[in-house]
């Protein structure tokens, strides 16, 4: 490891741990340097639980969602048996993928397209042809499995061993999210927008967990319905951030008249940041989430679906259009800051209460990285909202 590497990896440390009130910007050399890439990677991607895909979008028998997890082909299958597991998408024999990347079908069986070696969608190895005098041991040639824990729906892999569960991860959340009635988004929605960035992971999240940057990114379009004045924290520390803000009412008269009275929480959004890889956006009718994974140090996918309480026949193109516009505003704004990211004479400044959020993220970096401490969990004044019995805040 060279002296430069040394140093950032002690720069990295510091900036990460520091609470709000003392918190500044990551150092520019961590979004870019491959080093520190292979660390995360190592530390983080293939050691801690990350999110991929909702059980939704998985609805009927042999349907799959195949994509790479630190440079490990994954896939997700929902068995015969209507089970849903996390497998390696390679071969057993000679390492060869198995199914094309993306939302995909199989019947029954997985075969290798180079050899045909077969498996069951349960991972089971069942034979391979033309194998002559030489047994094949069934059960040390089966599908790798990995751990695959669901919250309401949402499936987090992991790919080596817990030290906790996905739900001791999450402890205290739902505390917060009883009103959403999260168990009645029984519907999922696949989007296509699932895209290439070039930008480090860190500033794709980055920028999907905070509210800051709507008023001037999305003036004519977040800013529109979600404003940044109107935002807010709500609960968290480093494991999981909750923030929220007050949505527009830009229904007409006639329709708030026909809705009649509905509790005060559902004039709000929240903001649920589960690190590394998933940010949703929480309201009364459904869960839309954006999901990021690494693909290299300076890339990454950006995929971004959900669930809801009424099922989506055909596409509203006027929403469509919403989504498009800011996704792509977000693409420029983020890809516009890694190019900054190669300075070696300019450095980052101090973070605002508003980026709270931030800080609680460097935190989750810092302890998965190096292990330094992290602040205690918080509760802002707006969480009684959210807390109440009705609703209303009382």
């Amino acid at each position: 490891m060279s002296k430069y590497t040394t140093q950032l990896l002690a720069d990295y440390a510091r900036t990460a741990q520091a609470p709000i009130d003392e918190a500044y910007s990551l150092p520019f050399a961590v979004y870019k340097d491959e080093e520190i890439h292979t660390l995360e990677m190592d530390n983080i991607f293939k050691n801690e639980w990350i999110f991929i895909i909702s059980e939704q979008e998985l609805d009927e028998t042999g349907d799959y969602f195949a994509f790479t997890l630190a440079e490990e082909p994954i896939v997700i299958i929902r068995g015969q048996d209507q089970q849903v597991r996390a497998f390696s998408n390679l071969c057993r024999h000679r390492g060869t993928l198995l199914l094309e990347d993306g939302f995909g079908k199989v019947e029954k069986n997985i075969v290798c397209p180079y050899h045909a070696w077969t498996y069951s969608d349960d991972g089971a190895f069942k034979g391979a042809p033309f194998t002559g005098q030489v047994h094949v041991d069934k059960q040390a040639h089966c599908l790798l499995q990995f751990h695959l824990q669901s919250w309401h729906g949402m499936l987090f892999i992991h790919l080596g061993n817990p030290a906790k569960s996905l739900s001791d991860r999450l402890e205290g959340i739902d505390d917060y999210l009883h009103h959403f009635d999260l168990p009645e988004l029984k519907h999922g929605y696949r989007s296509d927008k699932s895209e290439l960035w070039n930008a480090n992971w860190k500033l794709a999240i980055e920028n999907a967990m905070e509210s800051y940057h709507l008023f001037k990114v999305h003036k004519t379009t977040l800013e529109t319905v979600t404003p940044t004045r109107q935002a807010f924290d709500i609960a968290g520390y480093a494991e999981w951030t909750l923030t929220g803000g007050e949505m527009k009412d830009t229904s007409s008269k006639l329709v708030k008249w026909f809705r009649g009275s509905y509790p005060k929480v559902f004039d709000n959004y929240i903001l649920i940041s589960i690190p590394p890889s998933f940010v949703g956006i929480l309201t009364s009718e459904s869960l839309s989430w954006v999901q990021v994974l690494p693909l290299g140090s300076e890339k990454c996918i950006v995929r971004s679906a959900g669930i809801s309480n009424v099922k989506v026949n055909g596409e509203d193109k006027t929403e469509k259009a919403f989504v498009d516009a800011f996704f792509a505003e977000d693409k420029d704004i983020c890809e516009r800051v890694q190019k900054g990211m190669g300075s070696t004479l300019a450095q980052g400044g101090k973070l605002v209460s508003m980026e709270k959020v931030l800080a609680d993220f460097h935190q989750f970096l810092g302890n998965r990285l190096f292990n330094t401490a992290v602040s205690e969990f918080y509760e802002a004044p707006a969480a009684k909202l959210f807390l109440s019995e009705s609703g209303n805040g009382d």
